[in-house]
């Protein structure tokens, strides 16, 4: 099962943050969870970090343009 439908099954949870890295074609190629955002956030090279909402509208519009290209 892909972390999309999980993420659909089951719903947000408050707090739990995400990182999304990129290729350089803005393909996403990994996906990571971060369980003390409060110390990444403090971090010099810290990537911007989404929540569960945005994490799935990110991984929706990857799904929709592999699905198009298809």
């Amino acid at each position: 099962m892909t972390l999309r439908k999980v993420l659909k099954k089951q719903g947000t949870i408050r707090g739990r943050r995400w990182i999304i890295k990129k290729d350089s074609k803005d393909n996403i190629t990994e996906v990571k969870c971060i369980f003390k955002p409060e110390e990444y956030e403090k971090m010099e090279r810290a990537k911007p970090m989404f929540g569960d909402r945005k994490l799935l509208i990110e991984l929706e519009k990857e799904y929709e343009k592999k699905t198009n290209n298809s």
